[in-house]
């Protein structure tokens, strides 16, 4: 890999105008940066995001390279007869002062996205104020380890929120402070990697929609399915008229959204309620109540919530038989 560095001023004045150094002026005036071997290829090969087969080169600045300059880089090839090939295509790249990288990254977990946050560094990377940026970059990690970009458009706030996410996975996100919104892009260094788990807090909604009816043998109730994805069952509690505590009848979830409660006594109220839970164990709040009494020859449903037509031809009547 071989360089031409030119001061801007200067370079400007010797190409009226025009930056770039041509094929010729880089063939005549060209300095080595670095001779790459075969067996040294492995730790030039791109990591991240970059393709397989690519390969990264750092040149390095110092504090003095901080100067406004044009550095213009070429490569050649040498074959094991030590034949050189010409070189290939100039790249040209002026060097700019740009914000060190983010700082104070942060991430919360919600029900449709992780939300990330940060703040900006103090300083540029030679350490002079206020730091150079227009905005920001998010990477996120895949399970390889590969890095790729979230967003399509610079982040100008200090927040993003990532929506391709599944609650009870790891995910882990870095940041870019970039100079530039428009071509070259021109970036930082990597913040420091957030990991996150997204992990399931979020309780179903409260099952709705129930209704009951009794025989002198048992209590049916029924109530709305619940729409969750990630939903485990149901869990359905009881009390007796003149209590005050509900008790678990079903300590496992059931999975359908109807229950008959064979362990009730001829002449005596009952009052249901409904819970959801999902597959994290997160419960949601107890449904509205319904109750119901067994009778002799007879059921009734007494407590609807909902705006149901029927319930096996009884609603809000008695029915018998």
């Amino acid at each position: 890999i071989w360089y031409v560095e030119q001061e801007r001023e200067n370079a400007e004045k010797e190409s009226g105008g025009d930056k770039k150094v041509t094929l010729a002026e880089f063939e005549r005036i060209a300095r080595l940066a670095v001779s790459i071997k075969k067996e040294r290829f492995s730790a030039y090969r791109a990591k991240g995001s970059e393709a397989p087969g690519k390969f990264r080169y750092f040149y390095e600045l110092t504090g003095k390279d901080y100067t406004p300059k044009n550095l213009t880089f070429g490569l050649r090839v040498k074959d094991r007869k030590k034949r050189e090939s010409g070189f290939s295509g100039l790249l040209s790249i002026e060097p700019k002062i740009i914000s060190l990288p983010p700082v104070g990254i942060k991430a919360a977990v919600f029900k449709d996205r992780i939300e990330i946050t940060w703040n900006p560094a103090e300083k540029n990377i030679d350490q002079s104020s206020p730091p150079h940026f227009k905005g920001y970059n998010i990477y996120k990690l895949n399970e390889a380890g590969l890095a790729y970009r979230l967003n399509s458009q610079l982040v100008k706030e200090r927040k993003y929120g990532d929506k391709d996410m599944t609650l009870g996975e790891v995910y882990r996100y870095f940041l870019r402070a970039v100079i530039s919104d428009s071509p070259p892009l021109s970036e930082s260094d990597n913040s420091e990697v957030m990991e996150v788990l997204a992990k399931d807090t979020f309780a179903p909604a409260a099952p709705s929609g129930l209704v009951s009816i009794a025989t002198e043998d048992f209590i049916s109730i029924s109530w709305d399915a619940n729409l969750e994805r990630d939903l485990a069952g149901y869990r359905v509690w009881r009390k007796m008229e003149g209590e005050d505590k509900y008790i678990l009848l079903t300590p496992l979830p059931i999975q359908g959204n109807a229950f008959n409660d064979t362990s009730v006594e001829k002449n005596k109220r009952y009052y249901y309620v409904i819970t959801a839970q999902d597959k994290s164990g997160n419960e949601s709040p107890k449904s509205e109540s319904v109750s119901q009494a067994t009778r002799e020859g007879s059921y009734e449903n007494l407590s609807i919530y909902t705006q149901k037509q029927s319930l096996l031809g009884c609603v809000k009547r008695r029915c018998s038989f």
